[in-house]
Order: C-alpha cells, then structure tokens, then sequence
C-alpha cells in the first residue's frame, strides 16, 4: 500500500510536468548523430554509439573493495564491505570520438539499506526514503571498438540508504548531442522519461509534507576509486 501511493505521487508529478511547458528552448538534438555531431554525418553506422550492456541495479552491482594486502597498514574493518559499483558497457564506430560524457543519474532506496534502520533522536525526521546522486564524466580521445564508464558509491551510502532502484545514464559528444541512453527502473516508480530534468518529481513529498527524494553528494568516477587498478584498459582518459 506504502508503495503503491508512492509511485502514485511520483506518476502525478511526471504527468503535471509533462503537460505544461517548460518555456527553455531545447538544443539538444537526441539520436544518432556523427562523431563531430554535425547533420551532414548524422546517419550511417559510423554515428553510432551504443551501450552494450547497461548498468545493473539491486545487489547485481555490489562488489567487494579488490585487496591490496601488505604496506604495514592495519585492518579497521573486520568484516567485508560491499561498494556500489556501476559499470556500462559501450561501443562506438567512429575511427576517433574526441571527446564523450557520460552523466550519471542515480536513486537508493533507503528501505534495502544493508544496515539497521537508524535510530532518530526525539523530534528528528526520518531520511527522505529515496537518495538521488549525479555526476558527469567526459572521457576523451576514444577509438572505434568497445568500452565501459563506471562510478561507485562507497560502503557507507550502501549501509545507511540503500542499493539502486534507478539508474539512468546519457551519452553525450562535445556538442551536446544525445547519443545512446538507459532509463533501468524508472517504469517500476512511475518516474516517466528524463525524470531528472522533472522537478515536480524531485521534489515530491509524502503525505505527511516531508520529501520522497534528498539530493547527496559523493558518486564518483571510478578513476578515483581502488577499482581504478581493475581491467584499466576498458577505460578511456578522463578529462
């Protein structure tokens, strides 16, 4: 019940945003367009770009920290710690693409929280039940044949807010232009297409007046991460 009046809320506010304009231009051209994004090259198999494998949500992209043992360094941690970990895989057909970014747009759901709820002090509210985190990466001087765009959340969000329930993901050329794209979980919460672009989803609220969706800060390439040292070669130069 609980769940079906969320996705009620966020439904109501995908379609209020949809039906009324948003009075910003749109520059964006979405599709298949070529490596420099200009319309004489906007067909044929050397625009594309297309993601081979999507990131996964729910515990399919929970990853154990690769060890490094040794340096003299004690063990904090007694127990393993599992990491979230989004990885896509994509192809592109260009000879060279200067530059492409990947932007990111994630939601946890607090109640799979891999740690006991928490504790509230008297009068403190509760954390919004859905976390959203983003981040762009640009990755340049990419040649033709197969690659992956990763970032990772650390073992402390998984514990305290929960794994993924949504994940989109965009690709991008320096124009601007809209290349390949996924959208996993969006349908299952109502969010409609581009739900990150829709404030009246973002800012939904429960019927108590408190917010279904908190903003955090914290996914990050994972270049800046120790997974940075596994298979490097899957992964162009980033910017």
């Amino acid at each position: 019940m609980k769940k079906a009046m969320v996705f009620a809320i966020f439904a109501t506010a995908a379609l209020a945003v949809s039906a009324a304009p948003t009075g910003r231009p749109t520059t964006t051209r979405k599709g298949p367009v070529g490596a420099d994004g200009g319309e004489a090259v906007a067909k044929g198999r050397a625009a594309q770009v297309v993601i081979s494998q999507e990131a996964r949500l729910g515990n399919a992209c929970l990853q154990n920290a690769p060890s490094l043992p040794g340096g003299g360094m004690g063990q904090v941690f007694k127990k393993p710690r599992k990491w979230i970990v989004l990885e896509m895989k994509y192809d592109t057909y260009a000879q060279w693409q200067d530059q492409l970014t990947v932007t990111w747009h994630v939601m946890l759901d607090i109640t799979k929280a891999t740690e006991k709820k928490e504790k509230l002090a008297p009068g403190q509210k509760p954390p919004a039940q859905y976390s959203y985190y983003t981040t762009s990466v640009t990755y340049i001087n990419i040649p033709q044949g197969s690659h992956a765009a990763s970032v990772c959340l650390p073992p402390s969000v998984l514990e305290r807010y929960g794994e993924p329930v949504v994940i989109a993901a965009t690709i991008t050329n320096k124009e601007g232009d809209v290349l390949a794209m996924q959208n996993q979980g969006a349908a299952q919460l109502k969010l409609g297409e581009s739900w990150w672009e829709n404030d009246k989803v973002l800012s939904a609220v429960n019927k108590q007046g408190d917010p279904l969706i908190e903003r955090r800060q914290g996914m990050v390439d994972r270049s800046k991460t120790i997974f940075a040292l596994v298979n490097p070669n899957d992964y162009e130069v980033v910017q």
